[in-house]
């Protein structure tokens, strides 16, 4: 049965993935499954290890049940399970792959370095799921959806990646009764822009004259206003954001590129800078 997977957050931190996913559940009417991740380095005890891994993973579970009791309303239907696992997104993308999740809900800690990469970003660039990250931080008066979609692709993975990203979109626009708009970021060049070779309204005004039969036919499949459609030059890590605060977004949902190496890391200081300044959720769908 399809369900919404939440990475639980600590007991000793506010419960935001656990809050949202019961907001985002009440709306969809999906079940939830709390997953709440423990581990710690009891090697060196004398006692015996496995004895004291099961104590710690009991008393995890007693504060568990107390939190979601206090928190996650009636109507939500839920399971929980407590885990012992220090590679957490090893152990979802596991089970993303073998269980039919709707998405999963965590909330964000947006930091990463050359050499360090966190829980987050394995799992924006690795699970098979779409990844909503939930914001601690909040723009006020936020309410509506906004889809960051690439309108000028040709490539038929790119448009397979924008129909499942409106999709996605629509459906929480729907369920949370807001408005759905939609972004495109003009490539720009800052370079020529500081030769004088090239300006942000130019390039907006011909992108949008191109653009306008690929705008009035999404407009007219996914029932959006013309008018909900905003074309901006510039950087995408700054254009995102602010697309989102001037519409009152409190959700973005965009495509990720699933890379590793090195590609993957520079895609990921990209959508790194976004997350930097967004003071909203975001939900990451993959092709």
């Amino acid at each position: 049965m399809s369900h919404i997977l939440v990475v639980a957050d600590l007991l000793d931190n506010n419960p935001v993935a656990t809050l949202k996913a019961s907001e985002l559940a009440q709306q969809s009417k999906l079940p939830v499954k709390f997953v709440f991740f423990c581990h710690d380095n009891i090697t060196h005890l004398d006692n015996d290890q496995e004895q004291v891994k099961a104590q710690i993973i009991k008393r995890v579970e007693q504060q568990s049940q107390a939190l979601l009791t206090e928190h996650v309303p009636a109507d939500v239907e839920y399971s929980f399970e407590v885990v012992w696992e220090k590679r957490i997104h090893q152990w979802v993308n596991r089970y993303v792959d073998n269980n039919d999740v709707s998405f999963v809900v965590k909330t964000g800690h947006r930091t990463e370095t050359m050499m360090y990469t966190s829980t987050d970003w394995h799992l924006l660039r690795e699970c098979n799921a779409p990844i909503y990250i939930s914001s601690e931080k909040q723009w006020r008066r936020a309410q509506h959806v906004l889809a960051s979609l690439d309108l000028e692709t040709k490539n038929e993975e790119k448009l397979a990646l924008n129909s499942k990203i409106l999709e996605q979109a629509k459906e929480l626009a729907s369920a949370s009764k807001s408005q759905l708009h939609v972004c495109y970021t003009v490539p720009f060049s800052r370079l020529l822009h500081d030769f004088g070779m090239q300006f942000r309204d130019e390039l907006e005004i011909k992108a949008e004259k191109k653009l306008k039969p690929v705008i009035e036919a999404l407009s007219k499949e996914h029932d959006i206003p013309i008018e909900r459609f905003h074309i901006k030059a510039g950087e995408p890590e700054k254009v995102i954001p602010s697309t989102a605060a001037s519409v009152k977004a409190a959700v973005v949902v965009l495509g990720m590129v699933g890379r590793k190496g090195l590609s993957g890391k520079i895609i990921g200081n990209t959508a790194e800078k976004i997350l930097a300044l967004l003071k909203t959720d975001l939900v990451a769908v993959k092709p």
